[in-house]
């Protein structure tokens, strides 16, 4: 083999020994890059310790993160009286926020989902629903905006809100993959109204 030769081959090999670990390094780089930035919604609504803490399993007092439970199916009707039922949302994601009149940060809380479902009307991939314990409309009424596009259900019996999701306080706000997987659980009251939450749904789809 010429010299030549030789020194062409050993200049590809060295080529080589670089290029591969650094597309390989430049691809894993991609790759963490497109999870924090999918991440990051969600780590700014929670927090960086409560977002760590479920990211390696860790259980907190006011939320769930996961991607292993299923959501229980269910339906209820709606203040017109029309069924809704949960497993007909399949492929969207589902805003799921339980609540009560009677509860004073619920009724804080509810222009915030008002405005959320005024930001995804018109969609077909995002459902914003509250249902709340109360008996009928009339009861809840004088807390919904005028003109709403909040989906709102009643489950004055509790069958739903706390014989299939166990929820005792509220409120309480599931988020619901476009397969029916809870992906995540958080408890108390939220500001919703802003691009962040939908981005925090967006992530899910």
């Amino acid at each position: 083999m010429s010299e030549t030769k030789r020194g062409e081959r050993w200049a590809a090999l060295v080529v080589l020994a670089i290029g591969v670990p650094a597309v390989f390094m430049f691809t894993r780089a991609m790759a963490d890059g497109e999870a924090r930035r999918k991440e990051a919604p969600l780590r700014a609504m929670l927090g960086d310790a409560s977002f760590d803490a479920l990211a390696t399993g860790d259980k907190t007092e006011q939320h769930y993160m996961g991607n292993s439970l299923s959501a229980p199916d269910f339906t209820l009707p709606d203040k017109d009286g029309k069924a809704w039922k949960l497993s007909d949302q399949r492929g969207k994601v589902v805003l799921m926020n339980f609540w009560s009149i009677t509860c004073p940060p619920c009724v804080e809380e509810m222009p915030s989902l008002s405005a959320l479902a005024q930001m995804a009307e018109g969609r077909d991939d995002i459902e914003v629903v509250a249902i709340t314990t109360d008996e009928s409309w009339s009861a809840i009424a004088s807390v919904i905006p005028s003109g709403s596009k909040l989906k709102v259900l009643f489950d004055p019996e509790k069958k739903v809100v706390a014989d299939k999701y166990g929820s005792k306080l509220f409120p309480e706000t599931w988020i619901i993959d476009r397969r029916g997987v809870v992906r995540l659980r958080v408890d108390g009251k939220r500001d919703w109204a802003g691009a962040l939450s939908l981005e925090v749904l967006e992530s899910y789809l």
